[in-house]
């Protein structure tokens, strides 16, 4: 048994990617061993129909079963706080999830002045790797998402709504089975090099490929099954038809997936991708575009608003400038860009009270140091989170997973099962959420129930009300396991 806070990878809930059979290690990340009939077909039906209705009713059923029989215990659902410049204008809460990440494109320094405005962004953990294909964490989108561009994006966190980005439409037919993407013309590479349908090819055949181990090779292998699903039609449209609908193209492939440049990265090969400058920033190499003019690259190639400058050592900070080519336009007056890596709530608070950065990701976990804060140099901003914290199980357990070593599970076999779900909700009531809420997270949160984010649309607050902390109810409950108390 061991708490974890977790969050989707996506703004889409995609709860098989956590709890179906088929995400058992090592080919997966159901390390609980969830396995229930009910959970799994509905889960199954979530990701496979292209019925919207059918989706929101498995969803549904999902959600109802989950808090039925409790197979991991839903703590809390954090509210994210954070404190940045008060002369910080233009900030959005898009660094709460690997698909959203800072974007100081928009950001302005009222109190700044002349051409050129520094801005810096703390981040708790150092990466282990700048390329989007070994990442899974927001420590490390924070410093590439602002490189990369993906083909749709979100919108705000306020909407979480996906529109075009590199994909100017995207297109499906009735069934869900056959897509068409045409991309957005004169999009340029940090290079030079005009963005087109091949770097879109080169990324998914690259992630596809075994040889460079990609932590989205499965997504992508459950979605496309193969290199046969994806055709370039044109410089700029791309075909795409799906062996089966899978939910995973629109809420992964479309949204989360960072496009690589094949002109810059094709030639390095698997075993140099994660040592390479293009995961390091850390000095530098050439690249040569199609018109035989040459561009020195300090880190990764993309088509985003900010150009890698380079790793500071000394500072322990990811250096970017504002690129003045980008397709979008923007309106902040930051012009470089730093991500700096700080531990420890106390240090970040004394970073930003010094000036030495504007804002910081929700990892420092501040809730408990408001009050410490002074509005001369910090403003206080709360956001949803998007994430959850959970107690976890194995539920190979013979007495709350399996339930055959519980009185009632040795007295009839048959019944095992139903007596580890006794038991597992003996332990949900036994948790006291709301007291947990007040110390620990000094009140920044709500109970928990379910997997699912509490401001998520597909939550169902009708049917999933707070598990209240009842020792008297935990008692009854492990009395129909079998247990006699005196």
């Amino acid at each position: 048994m061991y708490s974890e806070r977790i969050y989707y990878s996506t703004m889409m809930p995609l709860p098989d990617v956590l709890f179906s059979k088929a995400a058992f290690p090592p080919f997966g990340k159901n390390f609980y061993r969830v396995e229930d009939d009910i959970l799994e077909q509905a889960m199954e039906t979530y990701s496979s129909s292209p019925d919207p209705q059918k989706r929101a009713e498995a969803l549904k059923t999902f959600e109802h079963r989950w808090y039925d029989i409790q197979p991991l215990h839903m703590v809390f659902y954090p509210e994210d706080v954070i404190a940045i410049n008060p002369d910080l204008e233009g900030f959005d809460a898009t660094t709460y999830n690997p698909v959203f990440f800072p974007r100081p494109e928009n950001w302005t320094i009222t109190s700044a002045t002349g051409p050129d405005v520094s801005a810096a962004f703390a981040c708790w953990q150092p990466p282990t790797t700048l390329v989007p294909m070994y990442s899974s964490g927001y420590n490390e989108s924070n410093i590439f998402g602002p490189v990369y561009n993906s083909l749709m994006e979100y919108d705000s966190w306020e909407t979480k709504k996906a529109v075009p980005a590199l994909a100017e439409s995207v297109t499906a037919s009735e069934d869900g089975l056959v897509w068409t993407i045409k991309l957005r013309e004169g999009v340029k590479w940090h290079s030079g090099e005009e963005f087109t349908a091949d770097d879109v090819i080169y990324t998914w055949d690259t992630i596809l490929d075994p040889a460079y181990a990609s932590v989205q090779n499965s997504p992508l292998v459950s979605t496309f099954g193969s290199k046969e699903a994806y055709e370039k039609v044109s410089p700029y449209e791309i075909k795409v038809t799906l062996p089966k609908y899978s939910i995973l193209f629109e809420g992964l492939v479309l949204t989360s997936i960072s496009i690589m440049p094949k002109h810059a990265y094709a030639s390095i090969g698997p075993e140099e991708f994660r040592k390479h400058t293009i995961s390091t920033w850390t000095g530098s190499f050439t690249v040569t575009t199609s018109d035989g003019k040459t561009y020195e690259a300090k880190g990764a190639v993309g088509t985003g608003p900010w150009i890698p400058a380079g790793f500071d050592a000394m500072r322990k900070a990811y250096r970017m400038v504002k690129n003045p080519d980008y397709w979008k336009e923007t309106t902040g007056n930051v012009t470089e860009f730093f991500v700096v890596n700080i531990q420890g709530a106390d240090a970040v608070l004394s970073a930003l009270k010094a000036g030495e950065i504007d804002a910081h990701d929700p990892m420092y976990d501040i809730g408990t140091l408001v009050s410490t804060i002074e509005e001369d140099w910090g403003k206080v901003l709360t956001f949803d989170s998007y994430k959850w914290q959970q107690t976890c199980l194995n539920l190979n357990h013979p007495v709350f997973g399996t339930g055959v070593d519980t009185p009632l599970g040795k007295q009839d076999p048959s019944r095992a099962a139903e007596a580890a779900v006794y038991v597992r909700q003996a332990m949900s009531h036994a948790i006291p959420r709301e007291q947990i809420i007040k110390n620990l997270i000094a009140g920044y949160g709500k109970p928990g129930t379910v997997p699912m984010p509490v401001t998520a649309e597909e939550y169902d607050h009708d049917y999933l009300k707070p598990i209240p902390y009842d020792l008297d109810l935990a008692k009854s409950l492990m009395e129909k396991a079998g247990y006699k108390y005196a």
